[in-house]
């Protein structure tokens, strides 16, 4: 039996690399104690998609230590961008959708995509992004 592929994944060069751990109950105990701070940390998609589950602090750790990671391999770190200016989208293989000024940030660096790998577990949640220039052609 054959499975078809749809090709390797595109090609890109790393601009950087970033990577980061949290524990599920300190997202917990700042959500709890500091309500809005779900509205500025979260946008409305990643909400409702935490929300979905019974145990949403897993998905919420995972969630913000993406955007932790995203600010690192941008080299911009974690210090003055608007949190939901870095957006992770899907719960399958994740998406990362960058706004505002992150989006700006990226571009000026030639960055043309970052790829996520998301995963929580014992709780705490790991995140590694990889920003990506497009590869030349060869």
């Amino acid at each position: 039996m054959s499975v078809p592929v749809s090709g390797p994944p595109r090609a890109g060069l790393l601009f950087g690399l970033g990577v980061d751990v949290i524990e599920a109950a300190r997202i917990r105990r700042l959500l709890e104690r500091i309500p809005r701070a779900r509205e500025r940390l979260f946008s409305s998609q990643e909400r409702a998609y935490c929300e979905r589950f019974s145990d949403p602090w897993p998905h919420y750790a995972a969630r913000f230590a993406a955007k932790e990671a995203v600010g690192k391999a941008l080299g911009i770190g974690i210090i003055g961008f608007v949190w939901r200016d870095v957006e992770v989208l899907s719960g399958g293989k994740p998406v990362v959708a960058l706004h505002g000024g992150v989006a700006d940030v990226a571009g000026g660096l030639g960055v043309t995509r970052i790829e996520l790998s998301l995963s929580h577990t014992g709780g705490v949640a790991y995140a590694v992004a990889a920003a990506l220039k497009e590869a030349p052609d060869v």
